[in-house]
């Protein structure tokens, strides 16, 4: 009885283990379809794979299952937000609203757990080596030449990154659309940090966007009072959680 009580004490700590171990799809440039990692038991036993020694890790972003059902929805919410504010205006301001999220439909966002991937980071930085437990994805991609802008602007896009040209340099190609926040714009990092950044002749400060990076002009507080700070907020989320292209 012994035996067998302390046998099935074995496998259930065995069967634990195994379901706590976490399994990753893994996206590389190199090829369209995805490999799957299995029983990787913490952060390191993924970014510490040879095979991935090469890798872009300031854009890399990785997912969690339950984490990238919550962002779509929260994002569809959004886009359904947007319609309701376009309808409710009309003009340029319409115009604007539908521009922007005609933008945000064009993005794909995921569970985006925002820690360290950096291998050197992870191995070393307390508390940066988290336990993996269920399903995640990680997407790695080349490391980017370019810096994309969108939001209220009227040539959004990628443009080629130049060193040395801060947000306002970028800003100064394009229109802004109506209702635009021209005092403020926003840098979203790579690696999920964001920025804001002042971008008016009274109050510009010189800030480089990194290759790779999102420059988003946002709604003006003087034309949208108080729901602007929750629209931004939201696009901003959103653009964090964006999946690389």
């Amino acid at each position: 009885m012994k035996l067998t009580a302390i046998a099935s004490l074995i496998f259930s700590l065995a069967s634990s283990a195994a379901f706590a171990a976490g399994t990753v799809k893994v996206y590389t440039p190199e090829s369209a379809e995805p490999k799957t990692l299995t029983d990787a038991a913490h952060l390191i036993d993924l970014v510490g794979q040879p095979r991935l020694a090469n890798s872009w890790w300031p854009g890399a972003v990785i997912s969690e299952q339950n984490a990238t059902q919550r962002e779509t929805q929260r994002h569809q919410a959004l886009l359904a937000r947007l319609a309701a504010l376009a309808a409710d205006e009309e003009g340029e301001d319409a115009a604007a609203i539908n521009t922007l999220r005609q933008q945000l439909q064009g993005i794909k966002v995921t569970g985006r757990q925002l820690v360290p991937l950096d291998p050197d980071r992870v191995r070393v930085q307390p508390g940066a080596n988290p336990p993996l437990e269920g399903e995640y994805t990680l997407w790695l991609g080349a490391q980017p030449s370019t810096v994309t802008v969108l939001g209220l602007v009227s040539s959004p896009g990628k443009k080629p990154f130049t060193p040395g040209r801060d947000v306002a340099g970028y800003l100064d190609e394009m229109g802004l659309l109506s209702g635009a926040d021209r005092n403020t714009a926003w840098v979203i990092y790579p690696d999920g940090r964001t920025q804001s950044v002042p971008v008016a002749y009274w109050n510009k400060r010189h800030v480089e966007p990194m290759p790779g990076s999102t420059i988003f002009v946002g709604f003006a507080e003087s034309v949208w009072t108080k729901s602007r700070d929750g629209i931004n907020a939201d696009i901003l989320t959103s653009l964090t959680h964006r999946i690389p292209d």
